[in-house]
C-alpha cells in the first residue's frame, strides 16, 4: 500500500530539485517512480513518457498527474501536481527579483552552464536503459532499426512526435503478437516431440523388461534343467 507521505514527499523532490524544463524532470520521475519506491517497471514507466509527449502541455505535469493517479486516484493525481509544481512556483514568485539583478553575473552563468552537461549526461543514462529494455523486448536488430527510424523521422524528416509514437505503438502490438504466436507454436511442438518421446520410452523398457525377463527365465530354466540332469546320471551311477 502506498502511503499518502511518500507520494507528496516524491513529487515535492521532482518539483524543487529539477531544473532544466521538461526533459530534465523525466530522469528523476523514473528514479522515484521506477528506483526508489516501486511504483511500476521501467516498460510501463516508458510508454507513459511516450504518451505524455505525445498529448499537448508540459510533460512535467502530465507525469505527476499520472503518478499520483496511479497509486492514490483521482485525489492523488490532483495533489501530485499541486505539490509537484508548488515550491517551483513559489521560489520563482520569491526570487524573480534576485534573478533579474543576478542575471549578468558570472558566477550565475557558470551554475546554469555546469547544469547543463548532468542534464545531458541523466537523459542519456536514461536513453541507454530505456534502449537495453527495448532490445530485449523485440530483438538488438529490430531495437536499432527501430530507434534509427524514429531518429531520423523526429529530425531531419521532422515528423509529429505524436504520430512517431503512434507509429511506433501500432508497430509494437503486430511484433508482439507475432512473436507470441510463434513462440506459442513452438512451445506446442515442443510439448508435442515430449509427449511422442514419452509414449516411446515406456514401450522400449516394457520390451527390454520382457526380452530380459524371457532370457533370463530361459537360462534359468536351462540350468536347472542341467542341475537335474546331473543328479540323474549321478543317481544311476550309484545305483549300479
Amino acid at each position: 500500500m502506498v502511503s499518502w507521505w511518500n507520494l507528496l514527499v516524491a513529487m515535492f523532490r521532482t518539483g524543487i530539485f529539477t531544473y532544466g524544463g521538461g526533459p530534465a524532470v523525466i530522469p528523476l520521475m523514473r528514479h522515484e517512480a521506477v528506483r526508489r519506491y516501486s511504483w511500476m517497471e521501467d516498460e510501463e514507466f516508458g510508454e507513459i513518457v511516450a504518451l505524455a509527449n505525445a498529448l499537448p502541455g508540459p510533460i512535467a505535469t502530465k507525469l505527476a498527474a499520472y503518478l499520483g493517479y496511479r497509486v492514490k486516484g483521482i485525489l492523488g493525481a490532483v495533489l501530485a501536481v499541486v505539490v509537484h509544481i508548488l515550491p517551483s512556483s513559489l521560489a520563482m514568485i520569491v526570487l524573480l527579483g534576485s534573478l533579474y539583478a543576478l542575471k549578468s553575473s558570472r558566477v550565475v552563468a557558470g551554475m546554469i552552464a555546469a547544469v547543463k552537461p548532468v542534464i545531458v549526461v541523466m537523459l542519456g543514462v536514461m536513453a541507454y536503459e530505456f534502449g537495453a529494455s527495448a532490445s530485449r523486448g523485440l530483438g538488438w536488430l529490430f531495437a536499432a532499426v527501430a530507434d534509427l527510424l524514429a531518429l531520423v523521422l523526429l529530425g531531419p524528416v521532422n515528423v509529429h512526435p505524436a504520430l512517431v509514437v503512434l507509429a511506433a505503438l501500432l508497430y509494437g502490438s503486430v511484433h508482439l503478437r507475432v512473436v507470441d504466436a510463434l513462440r506459442a507454436r513452438r512451445l506446442g511442438s515442443g510439448a508435442g516431440s515430449g509427449e511422442q518421446g514419452a509414449n516411446v520410452q515406456p514401450t522400449e523398457t516394457v520390451a527390454g523388461g520382457r526380452v530380459g525377463q524371457s532370457e533370463g527365465g530361459d537360462q534359468g530354466r536351462d540350468d536347472q534343467e542341467g542341475h537335474s540332469g546331473a543328479g540323474t546320471s549321478g543317481e544311476e551311477e550309484g545305483s549300479r
